[in-house]
């Protein structure tokens, strides 16, 4: 009957440590989970970044032909006619020139900006 009693206690012990450490367990999270987070919050800043300045490429492009061309020889008188006037001799191409620089150029910037407000609300 001893043993037994042993066994019982025994057994009811090995239980508890198990139940203690499952409950530990739902507690904490695992070391890649951050990582993941982390990565997470830098993919989608940049994603975001990339797209907002490819939508406005067009105008910002348009923005820059307009204040470098010469005042004695206007070429574009206006953001729509510009629009058009590059839409006609290069396409939809044209329209996009450079974006890709300002991409490289703004993509880390969101990123970054994006992992930093959302640790910072944390």
């Amino acid at each position: 009957m001893a043993t037994e009693d042993v066994k019982r206690s025994e057994s009811a012990a090995v239980s508890t440590i198990v139940n203690l450490a499952e409950e530990a367990r739902e507690g904490v999270k695992a070391p890649g989970y951050a990582v993941l987070s982390i990565c997470k919050s830098l993919f989608a800043g940049g994603v975001a970044g990339g797209v907002s300045r490819t939508a406005v490429a067009p105008l910002e492009r348009m923005k820059i032909l307009l204040q470098v061309q010469n005042p004695h020889n206007i070429k574009y008188n206006g953001t729509v006619q510009g629009l058009k006037y590059i839409w006609r001799t290069e396409g939809l191409r044209g329209l996009f020139k450079g974006n890709g620089t300002n991409c490289a150029r703004i993509v880390p910037n969101s990123a970054v900006k994006f992992f930093s407000y959302e640790q910072a609300s944390k």
